[in-house]
């Protein structure tokens, strides 16, 4: 029985504003690096995967560059994108139409930001990678550097929370978040090893 260990990091702090930055690529503020740097201290991983925006990609670069480790870039770990949301705050958002955040929030599932990319087809997104990186790196310690709403959506595919509830998991900046699964004659086993803000 090959047990697949899988750390989830979410990137560091980002250059600019808070703001609904899905697929806007800005890169990391200096504090994003050393944020990132401090969590990852110790880490022992076979494989190094990353979302190819630069938030992600330029810290795993630099990981598996100095720890010799492979480095994967996968499209389906990519933050969603928010379409007429991307770089605009919540109060901008609230100027535009003071409903919109509450009706997202509440039932993302049903309610699509203008021209994003709508939550089911972000879920399914995610599942696939998922699928994907198990079938290909089973038995392996893997750490896969990304987004907040990733691993949300994680939580809600291997512990079968709804959208809704994932909104309730904080997931600050450089948050490490392991699970491992295995596969047996009963199925897949999932556990919710650890969720790791600094």
């Amino acid at each position: 029985m090959q047990q697949t260990v899988v750390d989830f990091l979410r990137h560091g702090e980002v250059k600019g504003a808070a703001c609904f930055r899905g697929i806007t690529d800005d890169p990391l503020s200096e504090l994003g690096w050393q944020q990132m740097m401090q969590q990852c201290q110790g880490g022992q991983w076979q494989v190094i995967v990353s979302s190819p925006l630069r938030r992600c990609l330029d810290f795993a670069s630099h990981l598996a560059l100095t720890t010799h480790v492979e480095l994967v870039t996968e499209m389906g770990w990519v933050e969603m994108n928010f379409g007429d949301w991307e770089g605009l705050t919540a109060a901008q958002i609230g100027q535009q139409d003071p409903d919109a955040l509450h009706r997202f929030y509440s039932d993302p599932v049903s309610f699509t930001p203008p021209r994003a990319e709508s939550y089911p087809r972000f879920i399914n997104r995610i599942a696939t990678a998922w699928e994907q990186l198990i079938e290909m790196y089973s038995g392996k310690n893997l750490l896969v550097v990304t987004h907040a709403g990733v691993i949300r959506t994680i939580y809600t595919q291997l512990l079968h929370l709804s959208a809704r509830h994932s909104f309730q998991i904080e997931v600050p900046h450089a948050c490490l978040t392991r699970f491992s699964c295995f596969d047996d004659a009963n199925g897949r086993f999932v556990q919710l090893n650890f969720h790791k803000p600094l």
